[in-house]
């Protein structure tokens, strides 16, 4: 069920409207028009700062990676320093240190005290003490590489990306054979960057109506073990492929959960999936798989649910207007198309996809934060 474009006649007014105020901008005059009267002029001005941010925001993402890649946020936790310390602590000549931090500062990492002072900003002490956020801009060092070429990744002719190496399991039809130390590469990855949107779904959701849960593709039990801190008397099983919850069976043999979750190894598109659990969860699972493949995966996990039980899909969704969310399409859209499968797709397309599946019908739950996830919960 791929996203088509279908005829549907002359445009509407909307588009009309879109095209004629595009038109109009595109007019160096209208824009200094618009800038010097009082009512467009704040909101010209903000549209142009916004477009400079999307024009430089390459330079942006790389002064981040620079600054924790060199170590000057990790240094700078344990609190203020002169820059001649952290000069000498990071290995950066002064100059070429003054330059980073100017950057930093820049994007709200830090602050450049006049006492001679650099302290962590509000955007560095998060980035600093968030596990998951920093594991996700580390990694992004391979995404950079498959971006180097843009228009060759779009365009299909760049295949052999970073992305496709190292998610080689997703789409490829050997998930039950994936190797353990890709398996550990991998689910090292998912249960950092995870922990981020642990929560958001917790308070978006009760998981404390229902008495059995099993997390398919749950990794190394990121999400189980925060569903478990917040409701204990929860019986918590996991799926995922044989490596991968071998891995997280290790993990839960050794955490102070209350009961240890159940790990099931298997293919959650070939083998048949555990039964008993009337609430089932795909925490950002479908997204990076193609429209074939997740429509399988569904049709498996409605065959293993009864009525009155519980689907609850958890993942980045397209179609919302907010900035947020259109950040969060812009991204993971792009992920996606570097690894080689899957898409963002809206809540509609996803409901779709489970009533083809064989569920009846569905419903909609945002999160507080739509950069992380949107929830679909679906009933057989």
């Amino acid at each position: 069920m791929e996203a088509v474009t279908q005829d549907c006649g002359p445009p509407g007014w909307r588009t009309r409207f879109k095209a004629w105020r595009a038109a109009l901008v595109a007019r160096p005059g209208f824009r200094r028009l618009a800038q010097r009267l009082p009512l467009s002029g704040r909101y010209s001005r903000a549209r142009e700062t916004e477009l400079f941010g999307i024009v430089t925001g390459f330079v942006q993402s790389q002064i981040l990676f620079a600054s924790l890649q060199s170590g000057l946020l990790d240094l700078l936790t344990a609190g203020p320093l002169r820059e001649s310390e952290i000069s000498k602590t990071i290995g950066l000549q002064e100059e070429r240190l003054r330059r980073l931090l100017q950057g930093a500062q820049s994007i709200g990492l830090i602050t450049l005290g006049s006492d001679g002072y650099v302290t962590l900003d509000d955007h560095g002490t998060v980035v600093a003490s968030d596990g998951g956020l920093r594991a996700m801009i580390h990694h992004h060092a391979l995404l950079y590489r498959d971006l180097s070429d843009p228009l060759a990744l779009f365009d299909g002719s760049r295949s052999d990306t970073e992305m496709r190496r190292l998610w080689s399991y997703a789409g490829s039809g050997r998930e039950s054979t994936v190797r353990p130390g890709d398996a550990a590469a991998y689910s090292a990855l998912m249960a950092a960057s995870q922990s981020m949107l642990s929560d958001e779904i917790l308070d978006a959701y009760d998981f404390g109506r229902h008495e059995s849960l099993i997390d398919i593709g749950g990794g190394e039990g990121a999400f189980l073990t925060a569903v478990a801190g917040r409701y204990p008397g929860l019986r918590l099983s996991l799926f995922d492929l044989p490596p991968v919850a071998a891995r997280a069976r290790e993990k839960f043999s050794t955490h102070p959960l209350g009961g240890c979750p159940r790990c099931h190894g298997g293919s959650f598109l070939d083998d048949a999936l555990p039964r008993g659990h009337d609430c089932v969860t795909l925490i950002r699972v479908l997204f990076d798989h193609e429209d074939t493949t997740v429509l399988r995966l569904l049709q498996n996990v409605r065959s293993a649910m009864e009525p009155g039980q519980t689907l609850v899909i958890a993942e980045p969704m397209a179609g919302d207007r907010s900035r947020g969310q259109r950040y969060a399409t812009a991204y993971f859209s792009t992920y996606v198309l570097a690894m080689g499968s899957g898409r963002c797709r809206t809540p509609a397309e996803i409901g779709a996809l489970t009533r083809q599946a064989g569920f009846g019908r569905f419903e909609v739950k945002p999160c507080r934060s739509p950069l992380m996830a949107t929830i679909i919960v679906a009933f057989p």
